[in-house]
């Protein structure tokens, strides 16, 4: 027996199989939940929080919000500026008028009609215009007129004889047979017989005759008269011309009017000038026009004007706005605030990083963050793996044939002194573990003897053998199972690695006649030979887990993830399949029938 074995189970190196298997679900599931926070938006935000926080930039801006004052802050002396601005009798004033009923009537005022017609009206009245008419308009009167001088030369030569004769003979009866006369055949003969010497007796009685006549007495008598001569002088003379000059002008209405102009005393009354003037006076006596001109010259208005377009009007106006602004009351109230830390971003962070920072799952993170904890499970990957869930064993993954006979005759058959038989696969049983169970009933089968070949025979005992030689080999890795400890000495129960050829073998487990981990090989008389580590002291009953890590030549069992034995052997350079069977070497007990060999899992990682 082996004293290693014996002390590392006296001092609980090796653990039980349940603590084994907890320690490594909870590691596994650790290992997932690592990679899950690792690719988390969580994990980043931590992270980000983490610099943020621990960064010089967070500690300083702490300090600086902790010692934030509104007393002697730039809001406090801008709240002092607009008091101050505020008390000032100027801008108070201004306020007043500002938004007054007299302002507002003054504006309205200050561009209507009224003041506009008033404006003219007072430059009309006072640039000198209005007088200039209005003497200008007493200057024209009647007497001393061109009109009065023109009348009165119209009557002087109205009653100049000449005149009155032609305008009496002109286009007269009297005037019209005159010259009816003087054209007339009778005047010729008159005038002809006249002038004729007195010798022609017969015409000078004519001419006696015609002296007579009534009609040439009265023309001879008109022809020379004063009058016609005075009627011929005056036609085509000055006078007559200057007189129907005048005559046209002073009987033609405009000069009528001109007249009438001139000697109404009522005439500026009548002009645009007086009406004016009148609308003038009108509009003085408004009262809108009143007010107008006592408001514009009062000292509340000049001050207005004046603070309208000063630079304290417009600091006052900016510091209104800024002060009332929701961001000023805001910044006042943020800077009076005793708890303004306790709400700010900042401390809304350092609070969300300190509450992370004991999330369970996150310090289970940084705990194994850097270490090895998990290098099992970044260096390894699952190659095989079989829990025997199913109610037959998976055909896919095992055989419950000889890899020998799986080679030949497709059948399982014994070698002389054997004293079972493998069947193929009736003791096999699977559902929850795989179990080989040897039993003691005939079998018959057929075994090998030489020179007739396989012959038939008959067992006492029959048992079973399952094999990955057609499904799975691997070199190197690790292989393990768990498998329970119950050695029966007239069998040999074993777990083996086995490349083509069944030496060497590597001996995860053999149990039964002997216990035993370790690298098989068979001497030149055919002597089985086991170099490796008895575990006779494990507990017979209980569960294990056997492991084996095998690297090129280097050899490593443990037991319940404790190492136990160590070795090196440079001739196992092929692939391996793995071989789970009993064997039976002497006759068994009834009491100790059937023999049962479980394993609950088999398990094979290679390097990723």
């Amino acid at each position: 027996m082996s004293f290693k074995i014996f002390f590392y189970q006296l001092t609980g190196k090796i653990k039980s199989v349940e603590k084994i298997e907890v320690q490594r679900e909870s590691l596994y599931k650790d290992y997932e939940e690592f990679n899950r926070v690792e690719s988390s938006d969580e994990l980043k935000e931590f992270l980000e929080l983490k610099k943020t926080v621990q960064s010089v930039e967070f500690e300083n801006r702490k300090k600086e919000i902790k010692q934030l004052r509104f007393k002697g802050s730039r809001e406090e002396a801008l709240l002092n500026e607009f008091k101050r601005l505020k008390s000032s009798a100027a801008l108070k004033k201004y306020f007043k008028l500002k938004d007054s009923q007299q302002l507002k009537r003054f504006n309205a005022l200050k561009d209507s009609e009224k003041l506009k017609e008033y404006r003219q009206l007072k430059e009309f009245v006072e640039n000198g215009t209005f007088s200039r008419e209005k003497e200008e308009m007493h200057r024209l009167v009647y007497r001393g007129s061109e009109e009065q001088f023109k009348e009165r030369e119209f009557r002087k030569l109205k009653k100049h004889p000449g005149i009155k004769i032609y305008y009496e003979l002109y286009h007269s009866e009297t005037l019209k047979r005159h010259e009816e006369i003087s054209h007339s055949e009778k005047l010729k003969k008159y005038l002809e017989l006249k002038n004729l010497p007195a010798k022609d007796k017969e015409k000078k009685h004519e001419f006696k005759a015609l002296r007579k006549d009534y009609e040439l007495k009265n023309y001879m008598k008109f022809e020379h008269s004063k009058k016609l001569k005075l009627y011929r002088e005056t036609a085509g003379s000055y006078n007559l011309k200057k007189f129907e000059e005048l005559k046209n002008e002073i009987e033609n209405e405009p000069f009528r009017k001109r007249v009438g102009f001139l000697k109404d005393k009522k005439k500026f009354e009548k002009t645009e000038a007086f009406r004016a003037w009148q609308k003038f006076k009108q509009l003085s006596a408004d009262d809108d026009v009143k007010f107008f001109l006592k408001f514009q010259k009062s000292p509340l208005l000049q001050n207005y004007y004046k603070v309208s377009e000063s630079a304290e009007l417009e600091r006052y106006n900016e510091l209104n706005a800024l002060t009332s602004s929701e961001e000023f009351l805001n910044r006042k109230a943020y800077l009076e605030d005793s708890k303004r830390w306790e709400k700010s971003e900042e401390y809304a962070r350092e609070q969300k990083y300190l509450e992370m920072k004991k999330r369970p799952h996150l310090l289970k993170y940084f705990t194994y963050k850097g270490t090895d904890a998990f290098r099992f499970f970044t260096d390894w990957e699952l190659s095989f793996e079989d829990n025997f869930q199913t109610e037959k064993l998976n055909k896919e993954k095992w055989s419950a044939v000889l890899p020998q006979a799986e080679k030949t005759l497709g059948r399982n058959y014994a070698m002389p002194g054997d004293l079972h038989l493998f069947t193929n696969g009736e003791n096999i049983k699977c559902s929850s573990k795989l179990v080989i169970e040897t039993r003691k009933e005939r079998g018959e089968g057929i075994v090998w003897k030489m020179p007739a070949g396989f012959v038939p025979a008959e067992f006492e005992y029959t048992s079973g053998i399952v094999s990955t030689a057609k499904s799975f080999t691997q070199e190197d890795g690790i292989f393990e199972a768990k498998i329970k400890f119950n050695p029966v000495k007239e069998t040999v129960s074993s777990f083996v690695l086995q490349g083509q050829n069944s030496f060497p073998g590597i001996y995860l487990l053999e149990m039964g006649a002997k216990n035993r981990i370790g690298v098989s090989s068979i001497s030149e008389k055919g002597k089985l030979s086991i170099n490796g580590l008895d575990i006779s002291n494990l507990k017979k009953g209980k569960w294990y887990i056997f492991t084996l890590e095998k690297t090129g030549g280097a050899l490593v069992w443990k037991i319940n993830d404790t190492e136990v034995l160590k070795l090196e052997n440079r001739h196992l350079d092929f692939p391996l399949h793995l071989s789970l069977f009993t064997l039976v070497i002497r006759p068994i007990p009834g009491n100790k029938l059937p023999v049962q060999y479980q394993t609950e899992w088999v398990k094979c990682y290679r390097k990723r």
